[in-house]
């Protein structure tokens, strides 16, 4: 919320015409100053949500097609998913309204040309902005001279439902991607509940959220031992492991990835 500077009189009676003095002296209900509770606290604001690129109230030009992400770590880091890559910075706030992403680096796949595109156009504006409008807590809001970012909050309760394709899942120090010829894929229910086809074996368990905090209970399943393809009892292991190690969720209408308790990704998934 803005404040506007007042004007400092020559003399006193100016100076109480100027606040809007009432006859008997008292302040009237417009200069009444704004209470410091009445600000919406910026941190607060930023990081209760993750937040979904809205194209349509953004200063973009370029075909952004791909869902583009927005998530603040307390007042230190900013990270998400640009059209192609995920990417991630350094944040800066100041006072009530002030806000900068610094260093912003991104992960190095290689996409079309459009994307890719799009995606400079939007890390550039995201590096420009100065200025953050966080009064509706239903849109969040970046500017600068030239360059409006509009976001809305994504709900991952809502979101999750659905057949999510795993594309990686964390296998000793990295995450591989899913073992040829197997197509491993998570359906979670609106009742809390998980099916897990693993290429071998079926999982079933349940899930609860939070906010960003994301709960997978241990799995019951099916027992058999698949020796093809190479890999898969391995694969269905890791799976198992991941969902038990989850803690945290990041989440788009296209795109699923799960991190434990140090923020490490355990397993990435696309919609099915």
């Amino acid at each position: 919320m803005f404040r506007f500077p007042l004007l400092v009189a020559a003399t006193a009676g100016v100076a109480l015409a100027a606040c809007g003095s009432s006859p008997d002296g008292t302040a009237s209900p417009e200069s009444t100053p704004i209470e410091a509770a009445e600000r919406p606290d910026l941190e607060q604001s930023l990081t209760a949500h993750d937040w979904l690129l809205d194209v349509t109230d953004s200063s973009l030009a370029g075909d952004v097609t791909n869902p583009v992400t927005l998530t603040f770590a307390g007042s230190t880091a900013a990270s998400g998913t640009a059209p192609c890559n995920t990417y991630r910075g350094t944040l800066v706030l100041e006072g009530d309204d002030s806000v900068r992403i610094e260093d912003i680096a991104t992960t190095l796949m290689s996409c079309e040309p459009a994307l890719e595109a799009a995606e400079r156009e939007y890390l550039d504006a995201l590096a420009q902005v100065r200025t953050a409008d966080v009064r509706d807590p239903a849109r969040l809001v970046l500017t600068s001279d030239g360059v409006r970012l509009s976001f809305t909050p994504i709900a991952a309760r809502e979101l999750i439902v659905g057949d999510w394709a795993l594309t990686g899942v964390r296998r000793g120090a990295g995450i591989l991607s899913v073992v040829e010829g197997t197509a491993p894929i998570a359906r979670a229910a609106a009742d809390g509940n998980v099916v897990v086809e693993t290429g071998c074996n079926t999982l079933r368990t349940t899930w609860t959220i939070d906010g960003r905090a994301i709960v997978v209970e241990q799995q019951a399943g099916t027992s058999m031992d698949c020796e093809e393809p190479a890999g898969v009892m391995d694969q269905e292991a890791a799976i198992a492991a991941a969902l038990t190690a989850a803690s945290t969720v990041q989440i788009t209408p296209a795109t699923l990835t799960l991190l434990d308790d140090a923020g490490a990704i355990v397993l990435t998934a696309r919609r099915g």
